[in-house]
């Protein structure tokens, strides 16, 4: 492994031991910064991250690093060295792919590579003031988790009441109708819902819900979307019946609800929960061995640009409203590369 470059603090320490001089959670909180900013996905902001910790390294940094620098030295980086760096934590990463992922950075105008002079490849970094966490905040850390009716109900119907609200007049009756409804999908399907949660309180903050559809209700999805709404409406009749598990007649599956509070919207945020989308139907297709269909609504216009912008195409449009039924197959759905399917859609905008 090549050794770090000699620095009094550092002098035995390889590059490919990163955590133990980078943090883990420390890399992280400023993966989670950075990743979509000037179009980088989650792999190019981790190398990123760890070049920029390599860099301030290189100044004889306090160490373990948990604060970085804007201002940083010219620093020497061979592609032996950045392959240590950036992939030890892959079975993969070779000193060619090395090269191919600083030629992305130097794309992207975050690294600017001096001409070579028969040495090691000299580097310095551009970094963007937006790169570095607000002062005095801590960014919230977030996790996947099962859905809890007893504790969740409340506070997740309380959040989609918002979204809800904007195609249809917000009843006060409409956040209890929701609770009630969504103890009722839990009891039916528990390992079809998910939340997004935040580590300091455990706080629920976004919602995914996935039904397995029964075969009489799929005549549903090419009817007007309006007339399967079922969370906000007065209607206690479901009209989508869930399958249960093994049935081979079983070829479609709804997504009831995907939603994200909307002050912690983001590519990071959203990158994680469709992530754990992805599991979550990989899972469900091994209960139903002919699931292949993904039928949605989006009942907020910012969620109709975001789901198209992962594939899913418009399909019936409703006479009545707004809303439409978009679709995607579900193995592409499981074969898309959410990192990269995502990172020019503008977060900001929504």
């Amino acid at each position: 492994m090549a050794k770090i470059l000699n620095t009094a603090s550092a002098a035995d320490l390889n590059v490919s031991d990163v955590n133990s001089w980078f943090p883990s959670d420390c890399q992280q909180r400023y993966i989670d910064i950075i990743v979509g900013q000037s179009g980088l996905t989650r792999r190019q902001a981790t190398c990123f991250v760890r070049l920029w910790g390599y860099a301030q390294l290189q100044r004889d940094s306090p160490l373990p690093i948990d604060i970085l620098s804007r201002q940083q030295d010219q620093l020497y980086c061979s592609h032996a060295m950045a392959a240590d760096l950036f992939y030890y934590d892959r079975n993969s990463g070779s000193d060619r792919s090395a090269g191919m992922m600083i030629d992305q950075l130097v794309a992207k105008h975050l690294v600017k590579r001096e001409p070579f002079d028969g040495t090691c490849t000299r580097l310095s970094l551009q970094i963007p003031e937006g790169f570095l966490p607000a002062p005095s905040v801590l960014p919230k850390q977030f996790y996947l988790d099962a859905f809890e009716p007893r504790c969740d109900a409340p506070i997740v119907a309380s959040m989609l009441e918002e979204s809800y609200s904007w195609m249809s007049q917000k009843t006060a009756a409409t956040s209890f109708k929701m609770t009630k409804v969504l103890r009722q999908w839990a009891s039916q399907y528990p390992g079809g819902l998910r939340v997004l949660r935040t580590d300091l309180d455990r706080e629920p903050v976004g919602l995914s819900v996935f039904f397995p559809v029964h075969a009489s209700c799929e005549e549903q999805f090419h009817l007007p979307p309006s007339d399967s709404l079922h969370l906000s409406t007065i209607n206690s009749d479901d009209p989508i019946q869930i399958a249960t598990p093994g049935d081979t007649e079983c070829c479609t599956v709804f997504i009831r609800s995907w939603q994200i509070k909307p002050c912690y919207w983001s590519y990071g945020t959203a990158c994680q929960m469709l992530q754990d989308s992805q599991a979550t139907l990989a899972q469900m297709q091994q209960a139903f061995p002919n699931l292949c269909d993904i039928y949605t609504i989006t009942i907020h216009p910012r969620l109709e640009a975001f789901a198209l912008a992962l594939g899913f195409k418009g399909m019936k449009s409703d006479p009545n409203s707004a809303l439409r039924w978009l679709y995607m197959p579900l193995d592409r759905f499981l074969a898309t590369n959410i990192d990269d399917a995502l990172v020019e859609f503008d977060f900001a905008a929504l």
